[in-house]
């Protein structure tokens, strides 16, 4: 049975849809992953996290977004220098400390 012109359109609609969620679910991950990285840089390097707590303080504007971020900014400004790592440091440890730093948080 053929379909008509109005569940041809239902039918792309929804794929459209579909697509659509698809995206947002690959952006937001994408945000965690390089949230993550950040979050993890700038508890180690003090330039990057003066820059972020910086960025914070400027961009951030809506209230509940501050109400969200301020126990996080708050650590950040009380992070004491931190040790030297390796220079060295491979992908593999730099992914398992943001993933065991994002573990502790949960």
């Amino acid at each position: 049975m053929a379909q008509t012109l109005e569940q041809k359109i239902a039918e792309a609609e929804s794929r459209l849809a579909r697509l659509r969620e698809q995206s947002r679910r690959t952006e937001n991950g994408q945000k965690i992953i390089l949230g993550g990285m950040l979050i993890h840089a700038a508890r180690k390097d003090t330039q990057i996290r003066a820059w972020l707590l910086a960025e914070a303080e400027r961009s951030v504007t809506r209230e509940v977004d501050k109400k969200r971020l301020a126990p996080l900014l708050d650590i950040l400004r009380r992070t004491p220098e931190a040790k030297p790592e390796r220079a060295e440091e491979t992908v593999s440890e730099a992914l398992t400390n943001i993933l065991s730093d994002n573990a502790m948080r949960d």
